[in-house]
């Protein structure tokens, strides 16, 4: 391989178009405007504590998103380049979730998310699933509440609040666990 007619091995190419990249004016400004949302993020379930005293949803296999009412963005900030069809059809308030396809779908999501060219007919086959609120007030058993009456009030399968379940006890929230592994 050759860069400006000079021999490079691959290590010495790869960081040289790292260096081109990172110095391209498009990716400055990105790196620039991008600012990371704050999101909650899941903790390992401690011993001792009562399931029942919780609401349990299954983790998805998609990309973390943020919509702000405005854009959608990625868990670090960066703006998913996603079709007007699809993010016109989202309310104006701050949504957490995951952009999904299906399960041991995550390659094919996220290849969706990465790129720079919109494509309609494969973002219809998306669904954001909304588990958080973002900035809403509340216990979260009511934000979940107003997170499923805002899917239902769209009525478009773009949008769906992700199902939170009540578990009895710790064996009950482990056979949900086994469930969800087995699909």
């Amino acid at each position: 391989m050759t860069v400006n007619r000079y021999p490079l091995r691959r290590r010495e190419l790869m960081a040289a178009l790292a260096v081109c990249v990172a110095a391209s004016p498009k990716a400055l400004a990105q790196t620039a405007a991008r600012t990371a949302p704050a999101l909650l993020l899941a903790q390992a379930w401690q011993a001792g504590l009562t399931p029942r005293d919780y609401l349990v949803s299954e983790k998805l296999d998609g990309v973390r998103s943020y919509w702000d009412g405005q854009r959608l963005l990625t868990r670090s900030g960066l703006l998913i380049q996603a079709p007007a069809s699809f993010t016109s059809r989202l309310p104006a308030l701050a949504l957490d979730g995951e952009l999904w396809l299906d399960r041991r779908r995550f390659d094919a999501v996220s290849a969706l998310v990465r790129s720079t060219r919109t494509d309609d007919a494969a973002w219809q086959r998306v669904s954001f699933q909304v588990f958080e609120l973002p900035g809403a007030v509340g216990p979260f058993e009511q934000r979940a509440e107003r997170l499923h009456e805002l899917a239902n009030t769209a009525r478009w399968p773009g949008l769906q609040a992700l199902p939170q379940h009540r578990v009895a006890d710790e064996a009950a929230l482990r056979r949900r666990l086994t469930e969800v592994v087995q699909n």
